[in-house]
């Protein structure tokens, strides 16, 4: 077998100095080549796919974040090649979702045993891809301060999070159009799923599935503070109780005209001032081992 390990030197965990280290200790015992390509501030994806061209790997493991998994993901939208991860972001929500362990050598062994899973994602305006969870409103927001401070970690999330919740609310309203349904929202948070559940451990999807040729569109309209509480049961204890200030659509496709232009994060990568989406399920796109 031939591994291309695509490796992010600045995402949000430490520590990836020794991961050649890592990766020749295994090479030894399972008997694979390998390479590396290093991502870059500029031109990062011109550079992966000329380095897939010249080693045509049978897998590429991705060593950094939901974005760079998410750009690798890009370039391997139906291909025959297989995709692995070793978590290395700043929340690593995918791989949360698919239970991969935080330990270099645990995630390596466990790809390396895994076969690969047919692995739906949600294409947005033709020219973006969602392998995780999308999302317009407070996580958004949270995420574009954490990019232009240049924060790392959880803690650097969290610490934007929390002045993101304390800054005064924003809704914001849009026209939903989907199978069967059209009407317009007023909210405060639009999430596009794929998946279950943010890095964080906030549960936001509870019955989503990457290969079930769906996604849901999760509306948290405006509530009144006291619901708060109730919206954390939700989250973050997993209760199942009915939440009226939330609705979860479930969908392949879905248009999205807001009233003023929102931006929108997809797997940790913002995607700025937008004014419409245009989102679409596209089974079984990559094919993922975990």
């Amino acid at each position: 077998m031939k591994i291309l390990f695509v490796v992010n030197p600045v995402s949000g965990k430490t520590g990836k100095k020794n991961i050649e280290k890592i990766i020749t200790e295994y090479a030894a015992q399972y008997h694979f080549s390998w390479e590396t390509c290093h991502t870059e501030k500029q031109d990062s994806g011109n550079k992966i796919q000329k380095k897939i061209g010249e080693f045509n790997p049978d897998l590429v493991i991705v060593v950094g974040g939901d974005g760079t998994i998410n750009l690798v993901g890009g370039l391997l939208l139906n291909s025959a090649i297989e995709i692995g991860i070793l978590p290395a972001g700043s929340a690593n929500g995918l791989a949360y979702n698919l239970d991969i362990p935080g330990n270099f050598g645990e995630a390596l062994q466990q790809t390396l045993k895994a076969k690969a899973q047919p692995f739906d994602i949600i294409r947005i305006n033709q020219h973006h891809i969602c392998l995780h969870l999308g999302d317009v409103g407070i996580n958004a927001q949270t995420v574009k301060r954490f990019e232009k401070e240049g924060s790392k970690g959880f803690f650097g999330y969290g610490k934007h999070m929390i002045q993101e919740l304390r800054t005064k609310k924003q809704a914001f309203s849009f026209y939903l159009s989907t199978e069967g349904h059209k009407k317009k929202y007023t909210a405060e948070m639009l999430v596009l799923a794929n998946a279950k559940a943010y890095g964080t451990g906030a549960m936001i999807n509870r019955d989503g599935k990457t290969d079930d040729g769906k996604f849901e569109i999760i509306i948290i309209k405006p509530y009144p503070w006291w619901s708060l509480f109730r919206l954390m049961r939700l989250l973050f204890i997993g209760k199942r109780t009915h939440v009226d200030f939330v609705k979860v659509l479930s969908v392949s496709k879905a248009d999205i005209q807001f009233s003023k232009p929102q931006d929108l994060q997809a797997d940790g990568e913002m995607i700025e001032a937008i004014s419409a989406i245009r989102a679409e399920i596209v089974p079984a796109a990559l094919k993922i081992r975990y």
